[in-house]
């Protein structure tokens, strides 16, 4: 019996030749990352691409996967100084975290001596695979600027040495956005590089949340629902939460509800979530519009711009001032 043939995505991919922009097809362009360097595997078994966004400590994997029928997917495991954190959609595919995507592939036919040309729509459905390198060697100044980082071993910087739990790391609410964000994202140069780094390390965050989470709480769908209502009112309304007593008041829900129970399920707690997602939309307002800091700030419920800048540059790392020059 002949073994299927085999597409190979590579975790930890080493030196590679980039793909030009115009070796990518066009249906595919408008899923390119302008800052990321691009790495197309087309052939007659199906179609793998990957884009890399390198970050010193970190890489962020973008991967578009389109198999023939028939055909398997092989993921080569990293070396063992590189610790992957992966979703993907081979593993979850739902409503809420549409991990697949149909692209369509458009030819153009004008017969000859016609007026009107005849656009044929091929669609591919492609699966998204989306990853975030540590690299360990490099990543022990993590744990000073974020102490999350402590429940690795850096001092042992081997993948295999590192702990495992056993209960699979899901897609949630929030780290659904964050991989979100950082395809989405149009901006190049050093915008880009303190965008992609926060947002990734916010991404590691939940897995590292995840390993050290303690044992689980049974929650009942309903509750779980109200949760997840909470979690996506601070996602796409961050400029308007505030604080975990006014969710409460807004949702009619004990504060314990958003203890324990929240960060269980999203593996972040509401104060950090609502900072996280405030502070996305500020740098969405400073490089995208040109708003004054003073109409952020009221905009975001800041008391004034001062406190809205040292929130901001403690965040990202970075001073407001440079980062819209840089535009």
């Amino acid at each position: 019996m002949s073994q299927p043939k085999t597409k190979y995505l590579l975790i930890n991919p080493g030196k590679r030749v980039c793909t030009t922009y115009e070796q990518v097809p066009g249906y595919l362009q408008s899923q390119l990352i302008p800052n990321a360097k691009c790495f197309a595997d087309i052939d007659e078994n199906g179609v793998i691409m990957d884009q890399e966004i390198a970050l010193n400590e970190l890489s962020v994997h973008y991967a578009l996967v389109h198999l023939k029928q028939g055909v398997e997917l092989t993921t080569v495991a990293p070396d063992n100084a590189c610790l992957p954190v992966c979703i993907s959609g081979f593993a979850e595919n739902a409503a809420a975290f549409p991990m697949k995507m149909k692209l369509g592939k458009k030819e153009m036919n004008t017969r000859e001596g016609a007026t009107h040309t005849t656009t044929l729509i091929t669609e591919k459905e492609f699966t998204i695979n989306f990853h975030v390198n540590l690299h360990l060697p490099a990543a022990k100044h993590l744990v000073t600027e974020f102490p999350l980082f402590k429940v690795l071993n850096l001092k042992e910087p081997a993948a295999d040495k590192q702990p495992v739990k056993k209960a699979p790391y899901h897609l949630n609410e929030v780290n659904y956005q964050i991989m979100h964000r950082i395809r989405s994202f149009k901006a190049v140069g050093e915008t880009a590089d303190v965008f992609f780094r926060r947002n990734a390390i916010d991404f590691y965050a939940t897995y590292l949340r995840y390993l050290q989470g303690p044992p689980s709480l049974m929650l009942m769908e309903h509750y779980r629902e109200k949760l997840r209502e909470i979690a996506n009112y601070i996602i796409h309304h961050p400029a308007e939460a505030t604080c975990k007593e006014a969710l409460c008041d807004r949702f009619s829900v004990a504060s314990e509800f958003l203890e324990a129970p929240f960060e269980q399920e999203f593996l972040i707690t509401v104060e950090e979530l609502i900072l996280q997602e405030k502070m996305a939309f500020v740098f969405k307002m400073l490089i995208e519009t040109d708003r004054t800091l003073t109409h952020i700030a009221s905009l975001t419920q800041y008391r004034g711009w001062e406190e809205l800048s040292d929130v901001f540059e403690k965040y990202y790392k970075c001073n407001i001032a440079e980062l819209r020059t840089a535009q």
